[in-house]
């Protein structure tokens, strides 16, 4: 169990992820105040301690309080955790610099990139008033598994050692194993960039290919994540472990999985670009910041490449795959 002094700890956004994360922490002793803009949501946590709109059949721990007011919800939080879509985390981190105070702790939990900048750099830039000690979670995690105390890892990156400690103790317990690192780069981008490559394993999966092609593109797609991390700076580790490799096969092959569940719809056709405009679907814009960040860089991302096309330059899905397939070579 925990070590960490019960302090409180703000959770801003009761989506998924973030009611996943209030249930485990809450159930280490610390009093959790999850914020969110979901009145019926908030209402439901308080009045039965449920959140079937996002974890069904999951009882929630008492010591979860729904918060509906940003500032009530960060004041003298030592660890505030912001669990809202990639697209939406500059707008509320604009709203949370009004009431931070210096020494609080930030951990971003969206995978995904923003206007060209990971998410750290999204939170510090928005932050700076306060002097903020930001970092980033990354690693093989499905909200329902975790809050139902399915055996889970994660990965938490700072700068800071000691926040990572910090973050560590308050996370981590019998169920939930808590890995820490420095490389903030490198697990941003890998935790951005499986969400592309889980929408080409969910491709496959549309156009009936069996398990043979989808470990072969999984194989292929931790290649390209490797390269395209050590070339951004971060750790080649980085991309074999939790927010890599780990991650990358629970997205691409989790039913649960919205990316994977587009590439799906792409290859056998169905209306993936109305599926994309109902859900967070958070590979889209992954796709055009990494496939940025490659141009220019002198090493082959031809699984992106394909992904792209198949995006954003209206070519089939099917046949941007069987391109693939006959111009690969090794």
């Amino acid at each position: 169990m925990t070590t960490a002094t019960p302090r409180p700890v703000a959770i801003l956004g009761a989506g998924n992820m973030g009611t996943a994360l209030a249930q485990q922490i809450a159930g280490n002793g610390h009093p959790v105040r999850a914020w969110s803009i979901e009145p019926d949501v908030l209402a439901e946590i308080r009045e039965s301690h449920l959140n079937t709109k996002y974890l069904e059949g999951i009882q929630l721990h008492a010591g979860i309080e729904p918060v509906s007011d940003i500032a009530e919800a960060i004041g003298g939080a030592a660890l505030i955790i912001i669990s809202v879509p990639s697209q939406v985390v500059a707008s509320v981190a604009d709203d949370v610099a009004k009431h931070a105070s210096s020494g609080q702790i930030f951990l971003n939990v969206a995978k995904g990139i923003f206007k060209g900048r990971r998410m750290s750099e999204v939170l510090t830039g928005a932050l700076k008033g306060s002097g903020p000690i930001v970092g980033s979670m990354g690693g093989p995690a499905i909200a329902i598994e975790m809050a139902g105390g399915v055996p889970t890892a994660i990965i938490v990156g700072f700068s800071d050692d000691a926040a990572s400690a910090t973050v560590q103790a308050t996370l981590q317990n019998e169920s939930l194993k808590v890995q820490t690192t420095s490389d903030v780069t490198g697990l941003e981008l890998c935790s951005s960039m499986k969400n592309v490559y889980a929408i080409a394993l969910g491709m496959g999966d549309g156009l009936g290919y069996g398990t043979n092609t989808k470990a072969f593109l999984a194989s292929i797609a931790l290649e390209e994540m490797a390269a395209i991390c050590t070339g951004a700076g971060g750790l080649q580790e980085t991309a074999y472990g939790l927010a890599g490799i780990g991650d990358l096969l629970t997205t691409g092959f989790s039913q649960h999985s919205r990316n994977r569940t587009l590439g799906d719809k792409m290859g056998s056709g169905r209306d993936w670009e109305h599926f994309a405009k109902e859900n967070t679907v958070e590979g889209i814009e992954a796709c055009n910041a990494i496939r940025d960040l490659t141009l220019g860089q002198g090493y082959k991302t031809h699984l992106l490449d394909t992904i792209y096309e198949a995006l954003f330059l209206g070519r089939s899905p099917e046949d941007s795959i069987r391109h693939f397939f006959s111009e690969f070579a090794y």
